[in-house]
């Protein structure tokens, strides 16, 4: 496949990987076997990541970033003031400020602050969250290569709880595909709980010492900024567990809205129809709801460019919209409501038709078995 828009999508700001592809010998001719991609979609996506460069859309935003870093630092703060008197309170608002430190370590990942990128994302991800930055980088930049594939985004892995999809559904049981619509939001409080086991074995096994001394340096210092405080052993545990509870259900939820219930994806896609297929805009206009959801609402122009500041991807929304209908590709931009709607109720159809097939096939298996008994 035509590598062009990924590559200028994931390495843009990178001199080190302009020098390796400059040093890179060209083929003969092009290989064989290449998948056909729709035409004119490569040309046009270089040529409105040019525009956007040249409008210095790409420039990072230290101001506006660092007073979001600030205020989710000082909300962290006082939930640990909270927490020997109210511990569930002070759980729910640090669970809500490592949600949002998962936003923050996204815009390192993608590298959207210059060099500055990748300190900014440990910061957040390995100090302040007990997380690995390799590890999300290494998760999420397959999720943007093939957005919404099945087999090839982990994102989609969610059976056998969960299926958004009739493939997935083949792989999940009949009393989930009866609750899933009701039982997924809760079912996120253990999001963090399970990963808690897989980044730490995947930053062992990969031996990334700086990441660990950051996870080991998090719990040091809350645990040491709760005792400073006076919080109980009691009060600690219940402080951390809704902490890690809340925080997996304002990722997941937020994550959700923007993906899981629009089509799934073919593989040898172009990049253009992937970011128009696999994702979804809501309340797109609304600086609030940027914030709130740290700027996943716009997730069709992040993954067009996902090294953009997320300030700015508000600036290229009629862009995105003029080159979908340019291209006969779908642009959804909806309300909250109408996204949560359109969640939950992709959960609650995917169970009652993959349950109405099932009972069909047994009904039709019956029908057979009487049929031989009457014979």
């Amino acid at each position: 496949m035509d590598g062009t828009t990924g590559f200028e999508s994931f390495h843009g700001h990178s001199p080190k990987a302009l020098k390796y592809l400059k040093g890179m010998k060209e083929l003969p001719k092009p290989p064989a076997k290449v998948p056909k991609q729709t035409e004119g979609h490569v040309e046009a996506m270089s040529e409105m990541i040019a525009k956007w460069k040249k409008e210095g859309l790409f420039e990072p935003r230290p101001f506006a970033s660092g007073a979001y870093g600030l205020a989710v630092l000082a909300a962290i703060a006082a939930s640990v003031a909270l927490a020997p008197a109210y511990p569930v309170a002070a759980g729910l608002l640090v669970g809500t400020a490592w949600a949002h430190c998962g936003f923050l370590q996204h815009m390192g990942g993608h590298y959207e602050l210059g060099r500055a990128s990748i300190a900014w994302q440990h910061l957040f991800e390995g100090l302040c969250k007990g997380g690995s930055a390799h590890w999300w980088r290494n998760r999420h930049n397959k999720h943007h290569a093939k957005t919404n594939v099945l087999g090839e985004d982990g994102d989609l892995r969610t059976t056998p709880f969960f299926a958004w999809d009739a493939t997935l559904a083949k792989k999940v049981p009949d009393w989930s595909l009866r609750t899933q619509a009701f039982t997924f939001i809760p079912a996120l409080g253990a999001y963090v709980f399970i990963f808690a086991f897989t980044v730490r074995k995947y930053a062992l096994v990969k031996k990334l010492w700086l990441e660990l001394s950051l996870m080991v340096a998090h719990y040091a210092l809350f645990a040491k900024a709760l005792a400073y405080v006076g919080c109980s052993l009691k009060a600690a545990a219940l402080y951390y567990c809704t902490g890690y509870a809340f925080q997996g259900m304002y990722l997941g939820f937020f994550f959700g809205l923007s993906h899981f219930a629009v089509e799934r994806v073919p593989s040898e896609a172009t990049w253009l129809e992937s970011s128009m297929q696999g994702t979804v805009d809501w309340a797109g206009g609304s600086a609030f709801a940027g914030y709130l959801s740290g700027f996943l609402n716009v997730q069709i122009e992040h993954h067009m460019a996902p090294q953009m500041p997320m300030e700015n991807l508000r600036k290229i929304r009629a862009d995105c919209k003029a080159l979908a209908k340019r291209f006969g590709q779908p642009y959804r931009e909806m309300g909250f409501i109408a996204a949560v709607r359109l969640m939950l109720g992709g959960l609650a159809r995917t169970g009652r038709e993959e349950l109405a097939l099932r009972r069909s096939y047994v009904a039709a298996a019956a029908a057979v078995i009487d049929k031989i008994h009457a014979d």
